[in-house]
């Protein structure tokens, strides 16, 4: 009996000891493309790793950026940032408004000048206490959150080299009293203050234990600024009038040095690279 089935019609081949279905004579394309689709990759989707972040290596968190991890960020940055483009007003601020200086970054000079107007009577001595407290303390707790929540990220933003992710890895292992001793004098001239905070978070310190040394620093500090300016009273208050006298010369020096340097740098560099 003769075979009427069509001839473009699947047949059955044995394959070692399996019966299994040819492939038509005419082969579509998407029939193609499917099938040179590796397993595990559907719809054509490759399998091979996206290609690495740059930013990985700088970025002090893991995975994707969460709000908070933007904000805290921009606070670390941006302020420091603040604080150098009003570096050339700081002689008219100290002059004309150290309270404001106060609040704003803290500086122990505006609460030197500060007090020293507060002994001529110009500004109450309770406002000039309060407003380097606050000052001084306002962003300190920033730094504490970024140490608690990046953990070790933070040495990609602050260690610059080998040496000094060490040193910042030996300061994981102090104890927690030395911690605490170093948080209350965090804001004496020579020690690193911002790194300290950044520490007591990273090794996780308790967020009640780090304001309470933290505050009780900057209060400290605080009364100590205002006992030297309210000592020093009038001479101190003269000082501040020869610095109004050269306000704006002063101001443009420090502009005009702030652009040389810059300058100076840029060209090292390209020394360096020629």
């Amino acid at each position: 009996m003769s075979d009427d089935r069509p001839r473009d019609e699947t047949t059955s081949e044995e394959i070692d000891g399996s019966s299994v279905d040819a492939t038509p004579a005419t082969e579509s394309p998407a029939a193609r493309d499917s099938a040179a689709e590796p397993d595990g990759a559907p719809g054509g989707t490759s399998t091979e790793a996206s290609p690495e972040d740059p930013w990985d290596a700088v970025k002090p968190w893991k995975g994707k950026a969460t709000r908070l991890d933007k904000i805290l960020l921009v606070l670390i940055i941006g302020v420091p940032l603040v604080y150098m483009a009003l570096l050339p007003f700081r002689p008219w601020l100290l002059v004309n408004a150290p309270v404001l200086q106060e609040f704003i970054n803290g500086a122990k000079t505006a609460i030197v000048a500060a007090a020293a107007y507060a002994r001529v009577g110009d500004l109450p001595l309770w406002l000039v206490v309060f407003a380097g407290f606050v000052g001084m303390a306002k962003l300190d707790w920033v730094f504490w959150l970024a140490g608690r929540r990046w953990g070790d990220g933070i040495l990609r933003l602050f260690a610059q080299n080998e040496r000094q992710r060490k040193r910042a890895e030996k300061l994981k292992n102090i104890p927690d009293w030395a911690l605490f001793l170093m948080t209350v004098i965090a804001r004496c001239p020579g020690i690193p203050g911002t790194i300290v905070y950044l520490v007591a978070g990273w090794t996780r310190m308790r967020l009640s234990l780090f304001l309470t040394a933290d505050l009780l620093g900057c209060l400290i500090f605080t009364l100590i600024w205002t006992v030297l300016g309210y000592q020093l009273g009038e001479a101190a208050v003269d000082i501040l009038k020869v610095i109004d006298k050269y306000a704006l010369w002063l101001t443009l020096a420090i502009i005009v040095g702030i652009f040389v340097l810059s300058f100076y740098k840029e060209w090292q560099k390209q020394k360096q690279a020629d």
